[in-house]
C-alpha cells in the first residue's frame, strides 16, 4: 500500500507522521528525510540501493501531480485539520510571527486584525492565514470567495480518502486503522512537540470570533470535514478509541514517559524566535520505548528488528 499524507502546519500533523513512520518500520519499508517532506522507501537491491519506489510521502503542501509523480497514480490519501483558531494561535507563537506583523504580541496581532491593519503576506511565503487550505492548494486570492471555498471542499473531498480531525485524534488513528488495515497495537503513539503551558495565549470570545471571520476559508473547511469525520463514528469505533486511549497510557507508564523542557538552538531561534516547547523520552531501556519514543529522524537507528513482531505489544498489553 502506497500512502500520501499532507502535515500542515500544528495540526498534530508530526505526531500522526511518527504513527506512519512505525506502520512503515512493522510493514518492513524505512525512512529518509527529504526537503519539505519526509519519504518512507523501498529499496530494490536490484539495482544497489536506488530507490525504485516510494512507499509513503508526507508534505506539508498538497499538490496532487507532485505526489503522483513518487507514488503513481494508486495511493491512499491523508491529512488531518485542526480548529483554525487553535491552529493559527499555535503557529504564531511556534514561528514566533511577532516581527513579521510588527507586533509585541499576540493580543496585539488580534487588536490590529479588528482594526484592519494586518497584512495580507506570508511569512517566509509559507505561513499565515488560512493555513490549512493554504497547505491543500486554496490559493489567497479566493480567501474571501464563498463559492471558490466551496468548490476548494469538493475537491478535497473527492482527492482524499480520509481527512482525520486533531480535536478527534483518537478517533481519527481508528478510522486510518480500519482504512489501511493495521492493529491498534501497532497506532500507540505518544504526542510529539507539545508546547509548554505557559506559551499559549488564551483566546477569548470576542478575538475568537474576530479571527473565525479572517479565517473563514479554514473554518469552513474545517466544519465541513469535522462532521463528515462525526457523521462516520461508529459505536465499534469509539470503542476502539477508547481502547487505544488506554493502551497509550499503559504504554507511557510502562515506558516511564517524561517530557524537556527545550528551546531551539541559537540558529533555529533567528528564524522561529526562543518558543519553548518539550522534548518526549523514555526512561526505560526496552526495544518497544526505543521504538515508539523519541526524535521522528532517529528512531531506529537502534532499534532491532525482532521489535516489529506483533507478540512484542500482545506481551506488553495482553491483547
Amino acid at each position: 500500500m502506497k500512502i500520501g499524507f499532507v502535515k500542515s502546519f500544528k495540526v498534530s500533523g508530526t505526531t500522526m507522521a511518527d504513527i506512519l513512520l512505525k506502520i512503515s518500520y512493522f510493514y518492513g519499508n524505512f525512512y529518509d528525510h527529504v526537503t519539505e517532506s519526509i519519504v518512507f522507501k523501498n529499496i530494490d537491491p536490484a539495482i544497489d540501493g536506488k530507490i525504485s519506489k516510494f512507499d509513503i510521502l508526507v508534505k506539508e503542501t498538497w499538490k496532487i501531480n507532485d505526489f503522483e509523480k513518487m507514488l503513481g497514480n494508486e495511493f491512499v490519501s491523508l491529512t488531518i485539520l485542526r480548529n483554525p483558531v487553535k491552529q493559527f494561535e499555535s503557529m504564531f507563537a511556534y514561528m514566533d510571527m511577532r516581527h513579521f506583523y510588527n507586533v509585541s504580541s499576540f493580543k496585539k496581532f488580534l487588536d490590529k486584525l479588528e482594526l484592519g491593519a494586518i497584512k495580507e503576506e506570508r511569512f517566509m511565503h509559507l505561513y499565515g492565514r488560512n493555513q490549512l487550505s493554504f497547505s491543500l492548494g486554496l490559493e489567497p486570492k479566493f480567501f474571501d470567495n464563498e463559492t471558490a471555498i466551496e468548490s476548494f471542499i469538493n475537491v478535497i473531498d473527492s482527492q482524499f480518502q480520509l481527512v482525520m480531525i486533531s480535536e478527534y485524534f483518537d478517533e481519527s488513528v481508528i478510522l486510518l486503522k480500519n482504512l489501511i488495515g493495521t492493529h491498534i497495537g501497532q497506532m500507540l503513539y505518544v504526542k510529539q512537540l507539545p508546547r509548554k503551558k505557559e506559551t499559549k495565549h488564551e483566546v477569548t470570545d470576542k478575538q475568537k470570533k474576530i479571527l473565525e471571520k479572517w479565517l473563514k476559508a479554514d473554518l469552513r473547511l474545517y466544519e465541513a470535514f469535522k462532521m463528515k469525520l462525526l457523521n462516520s463514528l461508529t459505536k465499534k469505533t469509539k470503542e476502539e478509541a477508547r481502547i487505544l486511549q488506554q493502551f497509550n497510557a499503559k504504554f507511557q507508564t510502562f515506558c516511564e514517559v517524561s517530557a524537556l523542557d527545550f528551546s531551539f538552538t541559537k540558529n533555529h531561534s533567528e528564524r522561529f524566535g526562543l518558543i519553548e516547547i518539550q522534548l518526549i523520552k523514555s526512561n526505560r531501556s526496552d526495544m518497544l520505548c526505543d521504538l515508539y519514543i523519541g526524535d521522528i529522524q532517529n528512531k531506529f537507528r537502534h532499534v532491532p528488528r525482532a521489535v516489529k513482531d506483533f507478540g512484542e505489544v500482545q506481551r506488553l498489553f495482553m491483547i
